[in-house]
């Protein structure tokens, strides 16, 4: 008798947890290969080279796994959600600084009509609109538009955002998205001394796109800035932070059916190490990294951590189906940057780009990859040895996505 209840109460949970699970959807992606790398940087005689070879993962895409759903609301509305968490395969431990659902954790609703509103970590609007047009998106390493000539803006991550898409227009659809803050803290020690701390910092995402038959073109604008204020409540002085860093984007692709032309371009304009954009881990301007420190100002920060910094990025690129399942991918990147301070007179960047790779899809779940890139940088001064850039990425691998 025993028994046949626990039995009968076993089978009650189960289907209550099927009916439950309908509307959800367990999904993710592993990632893995065999790879070479090598970076090398010179000045004078005097160089740093780093070489690695071995496992490699996560190359194509970033290994995840995640938990998405769904529930009809009524009137053409749904209620959603998504929280994804990234990790390495190498070692098992989660990727984007330790966080659970690092990669995005959001809940909104969407209806067909009026668009999809998001709340949440997720990603900025050119990541929808900008990353799938380069023939590489985001991944493939410095193969990719945002480890290579562009960094960070084309694709990033925004803490307790909100972000507002609206539905198709005949191909036509349009993003925008905020996070920030407006703190105040006020306080006053026993003798007196009163002190207070206001905070304003934010980050606006937006950009537009039109994606209909083989024409696809995007734009996006991202601005950080940051605005804090206070009294030290010790020595009575009036403390300020303050910047602006402005990036935007302009990429296309036409479909030729037999090639795919790809094009972007796109500017950074502002520190780098502006606090939103430090705290967003927005702060990497892509291959560009590798040369940054050797253009130091006394204070210790580089040539792109000060509002005088400025760099133009572009990207011409290529992609071709070979027979049903395979496709060749090509781009070249490019970009010039510099900074308008006094302390950095003359200091003039400029890197060059060159990726090979190719896809083969053994299914509609698991694909074959190869990967071969090289790039060249060089950091022109006037009153010393320039500085220049090597930087080699090879490999092979393979990827499951379930």
């Amino acid at each position: 008798m025993k028994k046949t209840l626990l039995a009968a109460a076993l089978v009650t949970g189960f289907a209550g947890v099927a009916h439950a699970e309908t509307s959800v959807t367990l999904y993710g992606l592993v990632d893995a290969g065999i790879g070479y790398s090598q970076t090398k940087v010179t000045q004078g005689d005097a160089f740093t080279k780093t070489r690695d070879i071995g496992l490699i993962n996560g190359v194509k895409n970033g290994n995840r796994w995640g938990l998405k759903g769904t529930e009809d609301l009524g009137n053409g509305t749904s209620a959603i959600f998504q929280l994804e968490s990234g990790f390495d395969l190498g070692n098992g431990r989660s990727s984007q600084g330790g966080r659970l659902f690092g990669r995005k954790a959001i809940v909104g609703l969407t209806g067909e009509s009026w668009g999809t509103l998001t709340l949440g970590r997720q990603y900025n609007v050119a990541d929808d609109f900008i990353s799938p047009i380069d023939p590489f998106g985001t991944g493939f390493g410095q193969a990719g538009v945002t480890d290579g000539a562009f960094g960070d803006s084309p694709s990033a991550r925004m803490d307790n955002s909100i972000k507002y898409m609206t539905p198709d227009f005949a191909g036509f659809k349009a993003a925008i998205g905020y996070a920030g803050k407006n703190t105040k803290t006020t306080s006053e020690d026993f003798f007196g001394n009163e002190g207070e701390t206001r905070d304003t910092s934010n980050w606006i995402t937006a950009g537009l796109a039109y994606n209909n038959g083989p024409i696809a073109v995007a734009a996006s604008y991202d601005r950080f800035r940051s605005n804090a204020r206070g009294i030290d409540e010790d020595t009575g002085l009036a403390w300020e932070t303050k910047g602006t860093t402005h990036m935007w984007n302009l990429f296309g692709s036409y479909d030729f059916e037999v090639v795919k032309l790809h094009l972007g371009y796109g500017q950074i304009r502002g520190s780098v190490a502006n606090d939103v954009v430090s705290e967003a881990g927005v702060g990497s301007v892509g291959l560009n990294s590798a040369l940054a420190d050797f253009a130091v100002r006394s204070d210790g920060l580089n040539y792109t951590q000060t509002n005088g910094y400025r760099q133009q990025s572009w990207m011409a690129g290529l992609s071709a189906p070979v027979g049903d399942d395979g496709k060749v991918l090509f781009s070249y990147q490019g970009n010039t940057s510099k900074n308008t301070g006094e302390a950095f007179d003359g200091v003039k960047g400029k890197l060059h780009l060159f990726s090979l790779g190719y896809v083969h899809n053994l299914s509609k779940r698991t694909s074959l990859y190869a990967i071969a890139s090289y790039g060249t940088g060089k950091l022109k001064f006037d009153n010393q040895e320039n500085v220049k850039l090597k930087s080699t990425l090879v490999g092979v691998g393979m990827q499951h996505r379930f």
